[in-house]
């Protein structure tokens, strides 16, 4: 990125956190009905997400699900996501106790039956519902919390949205450059803390070959090597948007991983957990799961490609 683009960046993002805080503190319903209208706007625009999205649908749901239907939970999805930003936004100029009021807490007796074994959690969540809140609303509950991302190019874009995180009471661990990535993820398990860990999106490249919906994905290996060299537990979270547009924090039971195989193959097993229980939960909400980040299909990336083929002629 050139320094000229990266000082747009920098401005852009720094003005539309100004503003939209703004107005999400003044007027929040305006701002829902406007990102509803700009979803809805969005879903006809933005060709790239509404193609791979309902592709990736298809691959998954097969004839079980007509074509309206998974427009429609395509179309669900994008709003999902436009709403995750006026909250995230919401909850920068949010107290503790609003937070607390804002999202539903359950199961939280599964993350302190983790911590009282004291090799530290792995908090395993996805792109699901409002996945920007879940280090939030655990750390005002007191656990001390810090997500793994993937930072932007710019630094200085990187820095103000580390800052902002900051204010929805996240630390951040930046997964580049890797080697200091896992010298920070092992200091924070170390101490008996959480980190989060979104460790949904499937690409071509090196990783762990997994079923997912009937097809094969390339899964990253990273999560289940962590817990296996640390003895951290995995605990599923996620945080879901309810009928009522209300937001509840589920945290399921420990995932139970297998430690008898050695090398590879140990990966490979806790890897296909992991991703069985990604694909069960996204079964349940498979409107508020970010279909764009099936990036590749091991087996069936002719089938997407066809599909992609055939929606274009169609729009």
């Amino acid at each position: 990125m050139s320094q000229l683009s990266g000082k747009v960046a920098h401005l852009s993002t720094w003005f539309g956190f100004k503003i939209g805080c703004g107005v999400a503190k003044t007027s929040p319903r305006t701002l829902y009905w406007i990102s509803d209208r700009l979803a809805a706007i969005g879903y006809r625009c933005f060709r790239d997400f509404r193609h791979r999205s309902v592709a990736n649908l298809r691959i998954a749901l097969g004839d079980r699900v007509s074509t309206v239907a998974i427009d429609a939970l395509a179309q669900r999805s994008l709003r999902n996501f436009f709403r995750c930003c006026v909250e995230l936004l919401i909850a920068i100029k949010s107290s503790d106790d609003e937070i607390r009021e804002q999202v539903i807490l359950v199961g939280r007796e599964n993350l302190d039956a983790a911590l009282a074994k004291g090799n530290g959690v792995l908090v395993l969540s996805a792109h699901l519902g409002n996945f920007f809140l879940v280090g939030s609303r655990l750390a005002v509950e007191g656990y001390a919390t810090s997500v793994l991302v993937n930072p932007p190019r710019d630094r200085s874009v990187a820095k103000l949205v580390d800052a902002y995180r900051l204010k929805i009471r996240q630390q951040t661990i930046h997964a580049r450059p890797r080697r200091e990535a896992l010298r920070e993820l092992n200091g924070v398990l170390r101490k008996n803390r959480l980190a989060i860990v979104i460790a949904d999106e499937f690409r071509n490249g090196n990783g762990v070959e997994v079923p997912f919906f009937g097809g094969t994905v390339i899964s990253r290996r990273g999560p289940a090597t962590l817990a296996l060299r640390t003895g951290a537990a995995i605990v599923p979270v996620y945080l879901i948007r309810q009928p009522d547009d209300g937001l509840k924090l589920i945290v399921e039971p420990e995932l139970e991983l297998d430690r008898s195989a050695k090398g590879s193959m140990e990966v490979q097993e806790n890897t296909m957990r992991m991703t069985r229980w990604l694909e069960q939960t996204v079964s349940a909400y498979p409107d508020q799961w970010n279909w764009m980040n099936v990036h590749h299909w091991v087996e069936n990336h002719k089938l997407l490609a066809g599909e992609k083929k055939q929606l274009r002629q169609a729009v």
